[in-house]
C-alpha cells in the first residue's frame, strides 16, 4: 500500500502544487497527517504567541489520481482513521463564536484512553467522552488561483463536517487534471459548529480509496454515510451558507431524482435537516441531510 508521510504537506490548494504521490483509480493508500498546529502546542496553559502566529492546517499531499479530469467527480472512501494517544484543544481571545468570554489564549491537552477522551478540570473530576475521529480539511485543487487550507468552498477544504469520518464517502468536483487531493486537520472529536474554534486537534493516519466517476459532476461537496445523504455549502455568513446548502440539495433532487423545484422545497421542509458544520472559519459551512431511505425509496438509482 502506498504511503505519504506528514512531511509532504501544503497550506494552500492550487493547480500549481506539485504532486507528492501518484495513485490509480480505485487504489487504496494511506496519508499521515500533522495536527492543525503542526505539533507546536503540547502543554496545558497559556499559548505561546509563536505557536499561533505561524501557518496552521497543514494538509498532506497533494495526491495525483491518474485518470481524473475536469468534469469528473472524485469519490473518496474513508476506510480508516487512526489517531495518536493525545490531542489538544485551544481557545483564543479573537477567534471562535464566543471570544468575548475568553480572557487568555489557552490550550488543554486531551489524553485518550480506551477510546475515551479525558477532559481535565482543575481540582474536579475529569469528564470523559467518546473518541469520534473525523477529518477537518479535505479537498482538491480549485480550477485556478490558490485557496488556503483553512478556507472551505466547493473544492472542499476546511469543511469541518463531523460526518466526514470513518465509513463515509465524500464526493468532490474535479477541477484540474489529477484532482490534487490533500487532507489534514484530524479531530479526535468535535462538536457541530466548532464553537470555540478548535476540535480535539490530533495527528494521525487516514486510509482511503479513491474512485473517478467520469463525466458527472455537482458543484458542491456531497457526503454519504450508511444512512444519510448530506450536501455541504460554504458562505461568508451562516445565512449565505444555509441558503446555498438548501439550494444545492434542491438542485440534486431536481437534476438527479426528477423532482420539480416545488416538490423539492416541500420535501426539505418535511424531512431535510439543516446543521452548522463550523461557524468560525473564513467561510462558514452548513450541511443539509436527508435519510437515504427516503430519497432512494422505490428506485434503483444510486448517488451519481
Amino acid at each position: 500500500m502506498k504511503y505519504l508521510a506528514k512531511e509532504h504537506h501544503i497550506f494552500s490548494m492550487s493547480p500549481e502544487n506539485k504532486p507528492a504521490l501518484y495513485v490509480n483509480n480505485q487504489e487504496i493508500f494511506q496519508l499521515q497527517t500533522l495536527d492543525c498546529f503542526c505539533g507546536r502546542l503540547k502543554k496545558d496553559g497559556i499559548c505561546p504567541p509563536e505557536a499561533l502566529n505561524q501557518p496552521c492546517n497543514p494538509a498532506t499531499g497533494p495526491v495525483y489520481i491518474n485518470g481524473a479530469m475536469p468534469g469528473d467527480t472524485l469519490k473518496i472512501e474513508i476506510l480508516k482513521i487512526d489517531v495518536e494517544k493525545q490531542g489538544i484543544t485551544e481557545i483564543d481571545t479573537d477567534f471562535g463564536v464566543l471570544p468575548h468570554l475568553v480572557k487568555n489564549s489557552l490550550a488543554k491537552t486531551l489524553p485518550i484512553q480506551e477510546n475515551k477522551i479525558l477532559f481535565h478540570r482543575d481540582s474536579r473530576s475529569d469528564l470523559q467522552f467518546d473518541l469520534q475521529p473525523m477529518i477537518g480539511v479535505i479537498g482538491v485543487s480549485p480550477r485556478e488561483g490558490s485557496i488556503p487550507t483553512d478556507t472551505p468552498d466547493i473544492h472542499g477544504g476546511n469543511l469541518d463536517c463531523t460526518q466526514i469520518r470513518e465509513g463515509s464517502c465524500l464526493y468532490l468536483p474535479v477541477q484540474v487534471p489529477g484532482a490534487l487531493l490533500a487532507l489534514g486537520d484530524l479531530h479526535a472529536c468535535m462538536g457541530d459548529g466548532e464553537i470555540g474554534g478548535c476540535g480535539a486537534e490530533i495527528a494521525g493516519e487516514v486510509t482511503l480509496r479513491v474512485s473517478v466517476i467520469s463525466g458527472q459532476q455537482k458543484p458542491y461537496p456531497i457526503v454519504e454515510t450508511e444512512e444519510k445523504l448530506i450536501i455541504l455549502a460554504s458562505g461568508k455568513t451562516l445565512d449565505e451558507a444555509c441558503e446555498a446548502a438548501a439550494e444545492a440539495f434542491c438542485d440534486f433532487l431536481v437534476s438527479e431524482m426528477e423532482f420539480t423545484s416545488e416538490d423539492a422545497v416541500m420535501l426539505l421542509s418535511l424531512v431535510g435537516n439543516l446543521f452548522v458544520c463550523q461557524a468560525v472559519n473564513p467561510q462558514k459551512t452548513v450541511g443539509v441531510w436527508v435519510w437515504k431511505k427516503i430519497i432512494f425509496f422505490h428506485t434503483t438509482k444510486k448517488l451519481l
